[in-house]
């Protein structure tokens, strides 16, 4: 039977899409593909938290983070000695007399819009960071200038020489004023050595290479971003070829890294943040800070660290973590005794019932509600557990998991929860924010669940003010050793996590993953393969 001519078309139109959709399907890695079938001049990095805002200004915790480094420049940026670098900025000076940061930047910085980066762009950039994520600041700043086309003025209300190393890693993005109708949200415009190209439906975002990047084109031809929630997947992936950077791993142990040091760099670090069972320290149950300290005693966290996480985390003692220069090194963890944890229980005027094992208190009950992040594992694995060693005490903990958004609402400045299994930063770079998150300040109850402490603030205060750094660093040590005696959280863990980067890949500088790593990889090179 003869075909119609309709058929023939509907047939034609058949093949021509069937040859069309694999190309459709594989455009992502296409052009990058070397003829063997390798990923080619990609460098593709696992990111294991779900993107946000790509308006870096925004208070945002996400995977959008590991992103701005490649997208936006900064005034200056450390090299691995510690010491600053010009990078947007062409160098600066400072007035100790007038309390005044003086910036030039230069002038053959462009966006990636074409737009040329001046000083307003910085200035709208650092009054941004200091109302909204960078909020500890604020107070700090008396006036935010541009004095020029390309000068910028910062003027403090105290003397501190320490001001630049402490907010070097504030992104410079556009000036709203000067373009108009930019959505920084979901089509960021930065001027860093790659520049955003799109997102998709299915967990990746792509850069492309800056062609007029100041400093020259990055040897790189794009960097595309996975959003892998288990880490266990990362490591799989690497292995197989999969991708080529993932940070904190789940191996079995450190050792591991030997056998694959051919293929791999390696980097062991401890984690900047700290897991913590922060208590609403408003809420009855938990304003006695005996009571919290007998909450600690009770959780056995060297089973966490050594079995639970395979001896890839320590226990910590306070709010600066174990590894900081802030740190008290006099400072111990509480150690693991639940029968101490019941003597402080029983002064504080609870007493265990026989028949059904539960705390009792004026014909109430000690039960309450932890909530944790929804979709991860690690963090169920450990609510769990801080359920059964509170169970073995006589307290009951309820379980409620919640989304990444919603769970960060209940408890950033907020008193809407009992108790909340979370990470809070130690950060080495910046122990100012470690001081932020504990103490009331112009904008509002502290983001630690509304803590507060009169001694802390005081303590805060000085530390911030402090112009001697051995002075500031004593104050700090206090800070840290305050905190830890109130007990506002049972302090768990800090975790020691491996980052790995395939070889693949030619590097001037050491392989790190952190905002300065992340950073200098725009001088990555690929491999003759």
């Amino acid at each position: 039977m003869k075909a119609s001519p309709q058929r023939i078309f509907v047939f034609i139109w058949l093949m021509a899409l069937a040859a069309l959709l694999p190309s459709c399907s594989a455009s992502e890695d296409s052009h990058a593909n070397s003829a063997n079938g390798a990923p080619g001049n990609v460098l593709r990095i696992d990111v294991n938290d779900g993107f946000g805002s790509f308006n870096p200004t925004c208070a945002e915790c996400s995977g959008s983070t590991y992103v701005f480094p490649y997208m936006y420049s900064f005034l200056c940026v450390p090299n691995p000695q510690g010491d600053l670098e010009p990078d947007l900025a062409a160098g600066w000076d400072y007035d100790p007399k007038t309390f005044t940061w003086r910036i030039r930047l230069r002038p053959d910085a462009r966006f990636h819009n074409g737009v040329p980066v001046n000083a307003d762009d910085a200035a709208y950039s650092f009054r941004s960071f200091a109302e909204n994520s960078r909020k500890i600041f604020g107070p700090k700043i008396r006036k935010i200038t541009a004095t020029g086309k390309y000068v910028l003025e910062i003027q403090l209300k105290q003397d501190d020489p320490f001001f630049l190393n402490s907010l070097w890693d504030v992104e410079i993005v556009p000036d709203p004023g000067r373009h108009a109708n930019r959505d920084q949200n979901s089509s960021p415009v930065g001027s860093g050595p790659f520049k955003f190209d799109r997102r998709t439906d299915d967990g990746r975002v792509v850069l492309s290479a800056n062609e007029h990047y100041y400093k020259g084109r990055p040897a790189i031809d794009r960097v595309v971003f996975y959003y892998i929630p288990e880490r266990e997947d990362s490591w799989s992936r690497l292995i197989k070829g999969e991708t080529d950077i993932a940070g904190n791993l789940t191996v079995k142990d450190y050792q591991i890294t030997e056998q694959y040091a051919d293929r791999f760099y390696f980097a062991k670090s401890y984690w900047n943040y700290y897991s913590i069972l922060l208590y609403n320290t408003h809420h009855p149950l938990f304003e006695n800070p005996m009571v919290r300290r007998a909450l600690t005693h009770a959780i056995d966290r060297d089973y966490m660290a050594q079995n639970m996480l395979k001896g890839m985390a320590e226990k910590v003692a306070g709010p600066m973590g174990n590894r900081t220069a802030c740190c008290n090194p006099d400072l111990k963890p509480l150690a693991y005794d639940p029968a101490l944890a019941l003597e402080y229980l029983g002064k504080a005027g609870w007493s265990l019932d026989q028949h059904t094992h539960c705390l009792m208190k004026n014909a109430q009950a000690f039960e309450f509600e932890l909530l944790f992040i929804e979709g991860s594992e690690t963090d169920l694995k450990i609510a769990r557990f801080i359920k059964l060693c509170l169970n073995e005490v006589g307290i009951r903990v309820h379980l409620k998991a919640l989304p990444l958004d919603v769970f960060h609402n209940r408890y950033l400045r907020n008193t809407d929860f009992d108790a909340v299994l979370t990470g809070l930063t130690a950060s080495d770079r910046r122990p100012e924010e470690v001081l932020g998150l504990w103490v009331t300040s112009d904008a509002g109850i502290s983001q630690a669940g509304g803590f507060d402490s009169p001694e802390a603030a005081r303590l805060a205060t000085l530390a911030l003010s402090a112009k001697d750094p051995e002075t500031r660093k004593t104050l700090f040590q206090r800070f840290d050793q305050l905190i830890a005696d109130l007990q506002p959280g049972s302090f768990l863990f800090q975790k020691i996590y491996i980052d790995a980067m395939s070889k693949r890949f030619a590097l001037n500088y050491p392989f790190y993953i952190d905002y300065e790593g992340f950073y200098r990889l725009q001088y990555a090179r690929l491999k003759n393969e």
